[in-house]
């Protein structure tokens, strides 16, 4: 993912004029944002499961 929206900003970067790009970069980090927020719901639900099974 990281990566990716690396990628993403250079290629953009070269193309976009400042003020596009400062917004573009906003939509990107709320994208990353959401992306690391589900990785750690999904975390969150395994340690949930391995601590079920560990005191079931």
């Amino acid at each position: 993912m990281m990566n990716q929206l690396t990628e993403r900003m250079r290629s953009a970067g070269l193309s976009m004029s400042p003020e596009y790009l400062v917004d573009k970069f906003l939509d990107w980090l709320e994208e990353l944002r959401g992306a690391l927020e589900l990785v750690e719901i999904d975390g969150l639900a395994r340690n949930e499961a391995r601590t079920k099974v560990l005191f079931d």
